[in-house]
Formats: C-alpha cells, sequence, structure tokens
C-alpha cells in the first residue's frame, strides 16, 4: 500500500457473504497499491482488474439479496453500485489501453473508491444488512 493510500475499514455485518465480499476487497485494493508502490504497473492492472471483478460480483449478490427480501431502497443501491462499477471499469479500460496511468488509479483510490467505499459499507450495506437479518428471522 502507498503511504498516500488510506487503509479500507470493513465493519462487521449481519451477513456473512457481504463480510467475505468487504474483506476480499480490501485486499485487492492493498495489491493495486503495493503494485502502485513498487512501480508495477502490469501487476497494478491485475490486481485492478480483480478488485473491479469481485465488485461486479459481489453488487451482484447484493442485488440479488435486496430483490429476495424486498429491501426498500433497492433502486438507489442498485444505482450506486452501477454508476460506481461504471467508473471503475472505465479505469480498468484505461489500464489497460494506456489512457490512465498507475498515478490517476492511485488518486482514485484515495479521492473516490475508498472513501465512497467506506461510507457504503457503513450506511447502505449496514441498513441492508440489518433488514434482510430482519427479514430472515
Amino acid at each position: 500500500m502507498t503511504d498516500a493510500q488510506r487503509p479500507l475499514k470493513v465493519p462487521e455485518l449481519e451477513q456473512a457473504f457481504m463480510n467475505e465480499d468487504h474483506q476480499e476487497a480490501a485486499r485487492l485494493l492493498e495489491r493495486v497499491g503495493e503494485a502502485r508502490a513498487a512501480g508495477d504497473d502490469a501487476r497494478l492492472r491485475e490486481a485492478f482488474a480483480a478488485f473491479v471483478e469481485c465488485n461486479r460480483e459481489h453488487f451482484a449478490r447484493e442485488d440479488a439479496l435486496m430483490e429476495r427480501i424486498g429491501f426498500p431502497q433497492t433502486d438507489y443501491h442498485r444505482q450506486e453500485h452501477a454508476a460506481h462499477l461504471a467508473r471503475w471499469e472505465a479505469l480498468l479500460a484505461g489500464l489497460e489501453d494506456g489512457s490512465v496511468q498507475g498515478a490517476e488509479v492511485a488518486s482514485a483510490l484515495d479521492d473516490e473508491i475508498i472513501p465512497w467505499y467506506q461510507r457504503h459499507f457503513t450506511t447502505m450495506d449496514a441498513l441492508l444488512a440489518q433488514f434482510a437479518q430482519r427479514a430472515n428471522a
């Protein structure tokens, strides 16, 4: 992890799959930071691609859960997922075609990705996990 990159603090939620997915996302972000610090662009692309894929799958699992339990904020939560995933896919595409450099990804991590994910965990995902816990009780 770079000195500038903040660690992603993952709270424990009432849904095991969410905790596991969030922990994996945090590990992958650490790998992205380590690759950037090492100046290894190939490793950075690989780690960021894994982060994007991890989230694509995670968001699909959350979306399915919201649909199954009738979560009231499903539309808004899905829109958040879609918007951020599209941004990360654009960054990844830029890394792959050379139009985005590692420094831009590092900046996005600190300025966008980690702060958004931190808020998303503690607000939207926490509400979803609690709602799901009550719905399954």
